[in-house]
């Protein structure tokens, strides 16, 4: 008799131990660090510069129309998020190196933009549809389109095409020779400056 309640305890106690649903949890951390990437590079036309030294040149400037290789900067965008570009002048104007009161006006100088990647001009940036003045106040060359700006250099690739004195969109409507600036060598330093959106 002892030998079947031992036996009929055991098949209880097997049953109870078998029918209980064991939980059981593992908890793994999962973490993602996603590194803020915003590299511009200026890949060639890092120093222009322009020599005037005909009549010509002072009448009808340097460049007209932007096509020369030689008045050009080409730079890259690499970015994680989407991004614009701003350009602006050091000085206020440009700054005689033989005499120091020596100045230039900024407008002298024009610029405006291609894209030369795979992006698209008003579907991933908007670039200039005029050309610009020179000026020491931060103008933005490329408004980043949101949701579609970020990207490698392939697709973020520019140039920008530099004159002097052709009078050309807003620029300083005056010839070099009208306004009879003094011969100098005038120079200030340009940034380009890559700012999330």
């Amino acid at each position: 008799m002892r030998k079947l309640f031992f036996v009929t305890a055991m098949l209880l106690l097997s049953q109870f131990g078998f029918g209980q649903a064991v939980n059981d949890q593992a908890i793994i951390p999962v973490s993602v660090t996603l590194n803020s990437i915003l590299r511009l590079t200026v890949v060639s036309g890092g120093n222009i510069d322009f020599v005037v030294n005909t009549i010509d040149q002072y009448t009808s400037g340097i460049n007209s129309g932007g096509g020369d290789a030689r008045y050009q900067t080409n730079f890259t965008v690499s970015a994680s998020q989407d991004f614009d570009v701003i350009i602006r002048a050091e000085d206020a104007t440009f700054l005689g190196q033989d005499n120091a009161a020596n100045t230039m006006p900024l407008d002298n100088v024009g610029l405006d933009l291609s894209e030369t990647g795979s992006g698209v001009d008003g579907t991933n940036w908007d670039l200039p549809t005029d050309i610009l003045p020179l000026t020491n106040g931060a103008q933005n060359i490329v408004d980043g389109v949101v949701g579609a700006a970020a990207g490698g250099a392939d697709k973020n690739n520019f140039t920008i095409h530099w004159r002097l004195g052709t009078g050309e969109g807003t620029m300083n409507p005056s010839t070099l020779l009208a306004q009879s600036l003094t011969p100098d060598r005038y120079i200030t330093n340009v940034f380009l400056e890559l700012v999330p959106k």
